[in-house]
């Protein structure tokens, strides 16, 4: 059983990592998209990295839509009697959010491009990030990081933290049950 929970929890972040990539397309070719532009950059207001540290795991999709107005569903599908649908709200870029509701409550969130990338993160601070840490170790070697995924289904939580200096260098620490249990980095020095 307990694989089976690490399984969906891994599964649900990855295709919540993939659905982040998307962006929304654009068409400038008449006035009347003035209007429909001006409609989008009201709705992207609410496309904040503060709201998405509002959604909690377990909130029913009107929660949701009470922060962030209506989404886009972007998949759907029933397995084992699991009813799960994704959907996207995009913000200012290339910036989004997902959200993945099981069952009629969020399991999982995800979000690309609503921080800065000011991260002073180095090679040498990384080094000193060992498996089985608390955030709080980790965050006293490097500072505060992003959260870029939250999952939780059944009892397994899953955090990830994401740190991306101004070059693009990052790394980015995954937490269950509240120890870190994988890091990665790209491109630090």
């Amino acid at each position: 059983m307990k694989k089976l929970i690490i399984s969906l929890m891994l599964v649900c972040s990855i295709s919540t990592f993939i659905g982040c990539g998307g962006t929304a397309s654009k068409k400038d070719t008449s006035s009347s998209n003035e209007t429909k532009k001006e409609d989008i950059k009201k709705e992207d207001t609410k496309v904040t990295y503060e709201n998405f540290l509002k959604i909690s795991m377990g909130q029913s999709y009107d929660d949701v839509k009470a922060i962030l107005g209506e989404g886009k569903e972007t998949s759907s599908s029933e397995v084992g009697g699991i009813k799960t649908v994704m959907y996207t709200w995009n913000g200012n870029g290339i910036s989004n959010m997902n959200i993945t509701i099981q069952n009629n409550v969020v399991t999982g969130k995800a979000q690309v491009g609503l921080t800065k990338n000011n991260s002073d993160i180095t090679l040498e601070k990384y080094n000193q990030v060992k498996e089985g840490m608390t955030y709080d170790q980790v965050k006293a070697i490097i500072g505060e990081g992003q959260v870029t995924s939250h999952t939780k289904i059944a009892t397994v939580e899953s955090i990830m933290y994401s740190y991306i200096n101004k070059t693009g260098a990052n790394a980015n620490f995954t937490f269950n049950k509240g120890k870190l249990q994988l890091k990665a980095q790209f491109n630090l020095k």
